[in-house]
């Protein structure tokens, strides 16, 4: 970045004496940085709207905007790719007064935020049931890898259903808001960003995949979860879902 660049953009958010040795301090000059600095924070609260839409949905367009505008304003941001902007929204949300009341609102903006990360994550060849039929039982001895747009929760409270029902009405997720434990996962296998409920036993069997443990570490932490648990089958569903990587073959 040049000294004049550093200088535009410190003089985008309000400090401009570092930019008077490269333009002349008229009317002219600041007519155009304030046009400029209305476009880009326009272009910052637009791509905020577009990461966060079960956000903006459940507050409507109106608010969500007026808070994203004070979000830009604090949280700028230097990166010119707007695609992922907005990581620390969910935080910043929860400590925005006017969304004391609406404790539902930063969980729902992890989920957004964890929908675009999944989006934006790494390609990887998933592992599929003829690869783990063809390790048998050498598979339990194996380090577990998720594939890298894996993403994660469990909450005290309903967030998945609420954000389910929101974001994807025809999932049939029950629109509430109640104290009771609840998993999701969200991942993107193919070219299409996926979402689902988990059961506690199939969150403990993830989470331990996610910690490196090899499957039979965390058939064994999920098996404790819930004791009358179908392993196979829980297994086998995981993987139909294209949640794991292929796994490196283990050294004979």
């Amino acid at each position: 970045m040049t000294a004049f660049h550093a200088a535009f953009e410190t003089a985008l958010g309000g400090g401009f004496d570092a930019l008077w040795p490269h333009l002349e301090p008229d009317d002219r000059t600041l007519g155009a940085i304030a046009v400029y600095r209305n476009t880009a924070v326009k272009g910052r609260i637009d791509a905020l709207e577009a990461n966060y839409p079960t956000v903006s949905q459940m507050v409507g367009g109106e608010w969500f905007r007026a808070a994203a505008r004070e979000f830009v304003e604090d949280q700028p941001g230097d990166d010119p790719v707007l695609a992922a902007y907005g990581a620390g929204f969910p935080d910043w949300l929860a400590r925005f007064e006017p969304a004391r009341e609406m404790a539902y609102l930063a969980p729902a903006a992890r989920l957004d935020r964890a929908w675009t990360e999944a989006h934006l994550a790494p390609d990887a060849r998933t592992l599929d049931a003829r690869q783990a039929a063809a390790l048998s039982l050498t598979l339990t001895g194996v380090p577990a890898r998720l594939h890298p747009s894996v993403r994660l929760f469990w909450f005290d409270w309903t967030a998945p259903s609420l954000w389910l029902a929101h974001r994807d009405p025809q999932a049939g997720a029950e629109l509430a808001w109640r104290p009771e434990p609840e998993g999701l996962l969200v991942h993107r296998p193919d070219a299409e960003v996926r979402a689902r409920s988990l059961s506690r036993a199939e969150w403990v069997f993830l989470d331990a995949c996610r910690k490196g443990r090899a499957f039979g570490v965390a058939a064994l932490a999920a098996q404790a979860a819930q004791a009358d648990l179908d392993i196979p089958t829980l297994f086998a569903g995981l993987i139909a879902h294209g949640v794991f990587e292929t796994p490196e073959r283990p050294n004979p």
